[in-house]
């Protein structure tokens, strides 16, 4: 992120300490000044990071939301309908058991939970003879 211009707010140093001698773990972290062409905003980033981009409106919001390959989650209320990921959450970050569970895009193919995911184990037959 710092190497295409964005600014290091807080966090991005590997945690120290017994406790973490094994395994990769980073403070929290939060990137401003991103825009929505560079890799830390266009890739999914499994750790505790958080990049800030903004928007002037509701519809350049959405633009920028839907402008990636990938489409796990989103969290608006207002845009829910308009972004394309798989779940939205509001005011959480839970999925129901019940509930199918999946991304857009290159975030997966397919769901998990619920009726949809038990799909993902079936195969369908059609069995046709002429009467």
């Amino acid at each position: 992120g710092k190497q295409e211009g964005a600014t290091l707010v807080t966090g991005g140093r590997r945690l120290v300490g017994e406790a973490y001698a094994r395994g990769w773990f980073h403070e929290p972290t939060i990137f401003g000044d991103v825009t929505p062409s560079m890799r830390i905003a266009q890739e999914e980033i499994f750790g505790p990071v958080v990049s800030v981009i903004p928007f002037k409106d509701e519809d350049e919001a959405v633009r920028i939301a839907n402008d990636s390959t990938y489409g796990l989650g989103g969290a608006s209320l207002a845009l829910a309908k308009r972004i394309r990921t798989g779940v939205v959450w509001i005011n959480n970050g839970i999925n129901f058991l019940d509930a199918p569970f999946g991304g857009f895009k290159q975030s997966g193919l397919g769901r998990e939970g619920g009726r949809f995911g038990m799909e993902e184990y079936t195969e369908l037959q059609q069995i046709a003879w002429r009467a």
